[in-house]
């Protein structure tokens, strides 16, 4: 259950959902915007909450929301409202004296304050590990690196740049659905920005997300304003190296991480299946480009590869993935 009234104070907030831009320049969404909007932090608090603290799934929460000058917001408070479903009774942070000492110290020894800012920060790494890797559904990663005494773990993209992630967040983003933040992510336009903050230790740590990589969380297809890759023409015979970074038996196609861009490969023949050993290898891929778009004309602004062939280009890592 969510809540969409009473205003809170900043300084009693763990942290935020919010949107600004041009298009909140009154601090208010439309009725479905806002309700969409609320469903999905909804989900994706609970999700990240649940996994911490199994209890929590009996338990609804109410989120406020507040609305000023050029922003449209939803809180999340210092002691946050709980209401506890089993039974049919009702508690709240603010109201009786178990609910109370349920947020100040442990819920099933895990510290209630504690479980919803670790969810706002599991939601900021997943929005940074997105924005890194450019597809959601790379769950496993090879040629990992470690720092900090292990605690935490290096993951490369397909450019071989490395973001390094704590293992626990890193597990956290490992157990999401791809489309987690998807419902967020949908209202995200040019002028209008969605931002998740957290305050820690009295300090503000932000992450956004903007117009540039909303397809990443909301599993659109790609939308190409220029041709890419244009050297690429249709029929043409190439002969690429990069990184498979997916593959999709249902629809017999993988992804192939080229120059910063994921495009789709199809078989000449066959099914992926016997390709599936160089997931997630540097690899070479044979065939020829296909510029045909859904209604089969030649005017694909981004090339598909009809492949004959993928050689991997270096052997699995001999280390046991921690993601398999």
């Amino acid at each position: 259950m969510i809540n969409s009234t009473g205003l809170v104070k900043r300084q009693q907030n763990l942290g935020y959902l919010k949107y600004n831009g041009e298009m909140v320049e009154e601090g208010y969404m439309d009725a479905r915007k806002s309700a969409q909007a609320l469903l999905g932090f909804d989900e994706a608090v609970r999700f990240f909450a649940c996994h911490q603290a199994p209890d929590l799934k009996k338990t609804d929460f109410e989120f406020p929301v507040r609305v000023k000058k050029g922003s449209w917001e939803v809180v999340v408070p210092d002691l946050i409202e709980l209401a506890k479903v089993s039974g049919g009774l009702i508690a709240t942070a603010y109201g009786t004296k178990a609910a109370q000492k349920m947020a100040e110290n442990d819920f099933k020894d895990v510290g209630l304050k504690d479980v919803f800012r670790k969810s706002l920060h599991a939601i900021q790494w997943v929005i940074k590990i997105g924005k890194h890797l450019g597809d959601l559904t790379i769950k496993k990663f090879n040629d990992v690196k470690f720092i900090d005494n292990n605690a935490l773990i290096g993951i490369r993209n397909s450019e071989g740049e490395y973001l390094y992630v704590p293992k626990e967040f890193l597990d956290f983003y490992v157990a999401a659905n791809p489309k987690l933040l998807a419902k967020m992510s949908e209202l995200v336009e040019e002028e209008r920005v969605l931002s998740i903050g957290v305050y820690t230790h009295g300090e503000l740590i932000e992450e956004s997300l903007t117009r540039k990589h909303r397809r990443i969380f909301t599993q659109e297809v790609e939308e190409q304003e220029e041709e890419l890759f244009p050297e690429l023409k249709h029929n043409a015979k190439v002969i690429l190296e990069g990184e498979l970074t997916r593959g999709n038996e249902m629809t017999n196609t993988m992804g192939f991480g080229y120059k910063g861009h994921i495009l789709t490969c199809l078989p000449l023949y066959g099914s992926i299946v016997h390709f599936k050993p160089s997931l997630f290898l540097k690899c070479r891929i044979e065939g020829s480009i296909s510029r045909r778009d859904e209604k089969g004309r030649l005017t694909a602004k981004k090339p598909k590869i009809i492949f004959t062939d993928i050689i991997p280009l270096e052997k699995e890592s001999d280390t046991p993935s921690l993601f398999d």
